[in-house]
């Protein structure tokens, strides 16, 4: 299934980045993802709690280490030219 990567603000206006494909979907505790993991979402965090932190802020409410997280791995889908 191919999906939209989209930037923007939740319940505001978004734009389109590009087209992907979904390679794979991990559901874990936030304090099992890798530092790459938290990298690839946010260049500017490494650690479980920076990431718990960042997500506090971004939902306007309290996450812990121990919430369940969905690490999405996606590829870019380019067209052939």
């Amino acid at each position: 299934m191919i999906v939209a990567i989209l930037v923007g603000t939740r319940f505001g206006t978004r734009q389109k980045v590009f087209d992907a494909v979904i390679d794979k979907v991990a559901v874990k505790p936030l304090s099992e993802c890798s530092p790459r993991e938290i990298e690839h979402d946010n260049p500017q965090l490494q650690r479980p709690e920076e990431m718990a932190n960042f997500l506090s802020q971004l939902y306007n409410r309290n996450v812990s280490e121990q919430e369940t997280v969905t690490v999405i791995f996606f590829s870019e889908v380019r067209d052939l030219d």
